[in-house]
């Protein structure tokens, strides 16, 4: 018998189902809700100052929703994009800090970052990423406010990159995105992904929601340029834009939205809202700023829903299914032996259900990995945000909340300083991709021979 919980054991730590250093501990899947507020506060100076920007309608609760989620050394950093309205939502990029025991939104690095009109300051920001190796976050700033309100959009500033040190908290480059390249008055900046070659971040990869294109930034030689394709637009032929939440359909008639980088930095996986597809696209297409026709975006499958954040693992790739309240992933391995593929011809088949709450996840929106093997993601509710049918009163409890799920695994940047790091001509990820697939060979053949081994004592 305890040869048989020993197999099953080894056969759960390999797969992350159970945690590899405390197995009694976590499991997969298991949530905790870190944090909820049925509308947001920030963390003012004074309450006096607060009630000033009250008075005169530079702080409007109700205008602010968190989207953008990343970490860094324990620290939780949100971000609050100035969406509908013009007005009201006085910071956009902010640190969660705890006064007098309560959660609260402090701007992040400071206030001054934060005015609107200040071309030196952030203007509009839906997401960042945090290199964890370095401890810079690459905040992608759109410039423009009010994206998707009833008001006239306000054509602030040019869009940007701004690049913080957070262990210094301060700014330490900006890099300007041309008007070639990101429009002043029609584009709307969602989510970057990070590209490292030969041990240092050399491309940003950036998604547009509007103009349904994909922005390349090149840090070597700060210069930017589009791609585009057929398969980041809007699926309206198959009725794509619509959603359906809880029986209510709401539509959303994005296009490139959610975007995520595997850890070999060979593919960039992405897909429209408004869309079921999932595709991946080579890196090495990216970086040469053309698509052949063999070497550009190629359908992975059609996921159960529509889907806002993607985020990649060293093993996994996951993604919020709006119209389920749900995180899935994709099991590529699974598929790839099924089907007798490789990760480049493979279809996604398996879909496999994380954690599911139909009243508590609405909208599960943007997601960052921990270093203890935790998946954190956002649920805001976007839908009823969007369509103002939002409650603020709490009858019908919070609105933004913040999740965390354990998946036994690190993001795609874990460590991606030395795995890419150029070796005797070769790139490091490569030997890793080889040498994880062994390890899964061996692991499999090991529990097949103690399972022999069971069969034969009997």
């Amino acid at each position: 018998m305890y040869l048989i919980w020993s197999v099953a054991w080894f056969y759960l730590a390999f797969t992350g189902l159970i945690s590899h250093s405390d197995p009694q501990a976590l499991t997969f899947g298991e949530s905790r809700l870190v944090y909820e507020w049925t509308s947001l506060d920030l963390d003012w100076a004074s309450e006096a100052e607060k009630q000033e920007a009250v008075n005169n309608g530079s702080f409007v609760a109700e205008r602010n929703l968190v989207a953008g989620i990343k970490l860094y050394k324990g620290e939780v950093y949100l971000t609050i994009p100035r969406w509908r309205y013009t007005s009201g939502q006085p910071a956009t990029l902010l640190k969660v800090v705890k006064v007098n025991g309560e959660p609260k939104l402090r701007p992040y690095p400071d206030w001054a970052s934060q005015k609107q009109g200040d071309c030196r300051a952030l203007q509009y920001v839906q997401s960042m990423e945090i290199d964890p190796n370095t401890g810079r976050m690459y905040v992608i700033d759109a410039g423009r406010v009010g994206l998707s309100g009833q008001e006239p959009v306000l054509n602030v500033c040019p869009a940007k990159i701004v690049v913080y040190d957070l262990n210094s908290d301060t700014k330490i480059d900006s890099y300007e995105l041309d008007e070639e390249v990101v429009s002043r008055n029609n584009s709307f900046l969602n989510d970057i992904v990070l590209d490292y070659v030969d041990g240092v971040v050399r491309y940003a990869y950036i998604t547009d929601v509007i103009e349904s294109r994909l922005h390349v930034y090149d840090f070597k030689s700060r210069k930017g340029y589009n791609l585009e394709d057929p398969s980041m637009k809007p699926e309206f032929s198959t009725n794509g834009t619509v959603i359906r939440i809880n029986n209510t359909d709401y539509t959303f008639n994005g296009g490139l939205d959610g975007i995520a980088m595997c850890p070999d930095f060979e593919y960039v996986y992405y897909c429209p809202l408004g869309g079921y597809n999932l595709y991946q696209v080579p890196t090495s297409s990216l970086r040469a700023g053309t698509f052949g026709p063999t070497t550009g975006p190629r359908l992975v499958g059609r996921k159960l829903t529509q889907t806002d954040g993607l985020a990649h693992g060293n093993r996994r790739l996951y993604f919020g299914m709006l119209g389920l309240s749900a995180v899935y992933f994709w099991d590529s391995l699974t598929d790839i032996r099924d089907q007798n593929s490789s990760i480049d011809k493979v279809m996604m088949k398996t879909q496999v259900k994380v954690v599911e709450d139909v009243e508590r996840m609405q909208w599960p929106d943007t997601f960052a990995f921990d270093d203890d093997g935790w998946l954190w993601f956002v649920s805001n509710r976007l839908h009823l945000f969007s369509s103002r049918t939002m409650d603020f009163t709490g009858k019908h409890g919070a609105n933004v909340r913040v999740w965390k799920v354990f998946v036994n695994e690190t993001g795609y940047l874990h460590q991606a300083d030395a795995r890419t790091r150029a070796n005797n001509g070769s790139v490091g990820t490569k030997f890793n991709r080889s040498s994880y697939l062994r390890s899964s060979y061996l692991y499999i053949l090991s529990i097949c021979f103690a399972l022999i081994i069971i069969l034969g004592l009997k």
